[in-house]
């Protein structure tokens, strides 16, 4: 019974690797990290539960049998965290940016609106 169930779970799960921002000797580093799982959905949520949410630096890729960890993938250098650390600011920044256009425009077509409403409503006499 315990080498079909063994065989089972070897044949469903694959292997994921992912980097992992770890601190060592003092210093910030991407480390790459393995987890077992169905998808790499899971894989993503395994990295996630096992080292924190934001330690997770790449997306889990699925590991085949003829590839190593480092060729699948090779940890960025700290001026390249900061590039795209930058690149996501700059992201947020202009998706932020945008969103407050939207606001301001609505807004004023909505007191547009309202005037235009005031002023088209009949009056009725006394």
């Amino acid at each position: 019974m315990h080498k079909l169930f063994m065989h089972v779970i070897n044949t469903l799960m694959k292997t994921y690797t992912a980097l992992i921002k770890a601190t060592v000797n003092g210093s910030m580093r991407a480390v790459p990290t393995q987890v077992r799982a169905q998808n790499p959905t899971d894989a993503r949520w395994l990295f996630q539960a096992i080292y924190g949410f934001h330690a997770l630096v790449s997306s889990p890729v699925e590991v085949t049998e003829d590839r190593t960890i480092s060729e699948i993938t090779a940890p960025k250098t700290p001026e390249q965290l900061r590039l795209d650390n930058l690149k996501a600011a700059k992201d947020r920044a202009n998706d932020a940016l945008k969103s407050e256009r939207d606001r301001q425009s609505k807004q004023r077509a909505m007191k547009t609106l309202s005037s235009l409403n005031k002023s088209n409503t009949p009056t009725i006499p006394s």
